[in-house]
């Protein structure tokens, strides 16, 4: 089945296979500063594994000279690091390796799935299509640039491991899943925050339904899990705790708010999306594409329908009633009903007013669902009966957590459009209470976990279709199951190496494997130890974005840099450097006090040959000497 899944990644990747290692989809955004980490963690990783770095240095990367813990003030990928080593080791090539994970990213979440629902439903057919909606979610396109988002494939394996041990009893399961854990932890600090609930949930859950709740053997084996998961995982929190304190740094609750999702961002799918890409654009705003697809809904609905309709057939004895009990039961049931669907109303549309009737407020609307439900469960023994077999299915618990997921994506002030519907967004709570929560600015990002439990619903609805269909024609019935939704995910051809400017001129079409770098590059790597280099122009983000990606071609210290977070320091040099000429004194200091030793000068870079003659006048006034003027038009110059 990987091999299936990795066939069909490949194709909806295309035509990134044919340039696995020279082209990058997506921007030379994000995508480049995640290529330097990797390249760093390859580069540093078996200095740690050997003693011959220590942990502090491993953390002090060679960009934002002379500030410290560099590579904790973005992602560090070091699971991805861990997976791309033997590639890295052979090829010393940066592309393939990022390419050959984000390919993976694709390949792992699908059969990851594929094993979870599998054995939730006994049903591979059923599987093989959940894994295609986890694995080729609509949402992966619009996250593309951004591999930590797409490396959420440990997630099914950390669930599917813990799965198998509660119901077998599987120690080498146990062991998988926490490893599975520990990798997801290490590979997107978003998901070692948001999914770290839902896994207790999850694993009590299925302790519960399997009536193991009272095994001692299980919940030791389990809390022995739980340590072994800290113990792993601590150690790469305590840097960006420690770069909080000396940088101050904490998402401001506006951020966090714009970058939240919309109700109507689930009706927002990217645009590079070839079914839906022009269609639905209800509300695109910054990480705001966070549609699923529909497929996958349709076969939530059918397993949903599943479970409740089997409520109502006559395969359990309860008690008899009164009649006047049956019909209060039936008004009450009416009255959940009729509640749910309001406060859904008010979510996806903002409510409604029909005559005296009104749905406006989801508060009061939650309160009456509750008082109605629990109403109905306290008169009605069959009621009892049904909700507690309803609330011990997986379907119940994925239905559950997708909701929940989709809540906290809305953030801390959950919007439909530009209608407020709720005054109470629980991420505000784990924001305000939680550690880690103020350092984090992107809650849309629950999506992708709100998308995992939906493809576990969608494999459960899958499974109460196809026992429907003759046996011909349901292979037919997996087959237009699957290429439906894979037509809603797919992005075929997927986009390539594209460039984005600010003030300056646009960087090249291409960026260059390290062996290929310009050769400014190769110079500087000779250099002498204490080495810094400034780059110029300075400030702009898309060349700062390239001038971090080639510090990987000789890890020089940079002063430059580009990241999740920048220092306070550096932002001072912005505003020192990126205009000489209004004040050349102070923007020699700041070059010097940043302890500078060479410049590296890229008069095509600039916006016109006039600013690049500025700032080379303004060098060599203060003394810079020019070292070598590469052909390119890049030079090297000494300040020392």
């Amino acid at each position: 089945m990987a091999l299936v899944y990795a066939a069909l990644s490949a194709a909806l990747t295309w035509p990134l296979i044919l340039g696995l290692g020279s082209d990058v989809p997506g921007d030379f955004g994000d995508s480049l500063l995640n290529m330097w980490i990797l390249g760093w963690g390859a580069e540093h990783a078996p200095g740690l594994l050997t003693g011959s770095i220590g942990w502090s240095d491993f953390w002090n990367a060679n960009i934002f000279h002379p500030d410290p813990l560099a590579l904790a003030l973005s992602e560090h990928l070091f699971g991805q690091v861990l997976q791309i080593l033997p590639v890295y080791w052979l090829t010393g090539n940066i592309i393939l390796c990022y390419n050959l994970l984000l390919i993976a990213t694709f390949v792992l979440s699908a059969f990851g799935t594929y094993l979870l629902v599998r054995d939730l439903t006994g049903d591979k057919r059923a599987a093989f299509i959940a894994g295609l909606v986890y694995g080729f979610l609509p949402y992966r396109i619009a996250s593309v640039p951004h591999l930590q988002v797409m490396s959420s494939q440990w997630m099914p394996f950390a669930l599917y491991g813990l799965n198998r041990y509660v119901t077998t009893g599987s120690t080498r399961a146990l062991i998988g899943g926490t490893a599975s854990l520990v990798m997801q932890n290490w590979s997107c600090g978003y998901y070692l925050l948001y999914f770290a609930p839902f896994v207790p949930l999850f694993v009590v859950h299925r302790m519960w339904t399997q009536g193991k709740l009272k095994d001692v053997r299980i919940w030791a084996s389990l809390a022995g899990a739980a340590v072994a998961t800290l113990a792993l995982t601590l150690p790469f929190l305590f840097p960006y705790q420690r770069a909080q304190q000396v940088f101050g740094i904490e998402r401001p609750f506006g951020e966090i708010v714009q970058f939240s999702a919309n109700v109507w961002s689930y009706v927002t799918a990217s645009e590079n999306l070839k079914l839906f890409g022009r269609v639905l654009r209800f509300y695109p705003h910054g990480e705001g594409e966070t549609f699923l697809g529909f497929v996958p809904w349709l076969l939530a609905s059918v397993a949903v329908a599943s479970l409740v309709r089997s409520a109502f057939q006559k395969h359990v004895s309860v008690p008899s009633v009164p009649p006047w009990l049956t019909y209060v039961s039936a008004f009450l049931l009416l009255a959940v009903v009729t509640q749910l669907i309001a406060v859904m109303s008010v979510v996806m549309f903002g409510g409604f007013e029909i005559g005296f009737i009104s749905a406006r407020t989801p508060q009061r609307l939650i309160m009456q669902f509750a008082i109605a439900l629990a109403l109905l469960l306290g008169i009605s023994p069959r009621a009892r009966i049904e909700a507690a077999r309803m609330v011990r299915s997986p379907i119940f618990f994925a239905l559950t957590a997708t909701i929940l997921a989709i809540w906290l994506s809305l953030g801390p002030l959950p919007y439909a459009g530009e209608s407020r519907v709720s005054g109470f967004g629980l991420y505000g709570l784990l924001y305000d209470y939680v550690p880690g929560f103020n350092g984090v600015r992107v809650p849309a990002r629950y999506a992708m976990i709100a998308g995992l439990f939906l493809a576990v619903l969608a494999g459960f609805g899958a499974r109460t279709l196809l026992p429907q269909v003759p046996s011909p024609k349901s292979q037919a019935l997996v087959i237009v199951l699957a290429a439906l939704t894979l037509v809603e995910g797919a992005a075929i051809p997927m986009e390539m190496n594209r460039t984005w400017s600010q003030n300056e001129a646009a960087p090249p079409a291409r960026v260059m494997t390290y062996r290929n770098a310009p050769p400014v590059y190769a110079r500087i790597a000779a250099l002498p130890a204490g080495t810094a280099i400034t780059e110029f122009p300075f400030g702009d983000a898309a060349w700062e974005i390239r001038y971090t990606y080639y510090a990987a071609a000789h890890w020089k210290p940079i002063t430059n840099g580009y990241s999740g977070n920048f220092p306070p320091r550096y932002m001072e040099r912005v505003a020192r450097l990126k205009q000489v000429a209004k004040d050349p004194e102070a923007a020699w200091q700041s070059l010097k006090d940043s302890g500078t030793t060479h410049v590296v000068l890229h008069r095509n870079a600039f916006a016109n040959a006039a600013d690049a003659d500025t700032v080379e006048n303004w060098l060599k006034a203060h003394g810079a000497k020019e070292l070598e003027r590469f052909p390119d038009n890049d030079i090297l110059l000494s300040v020392n």
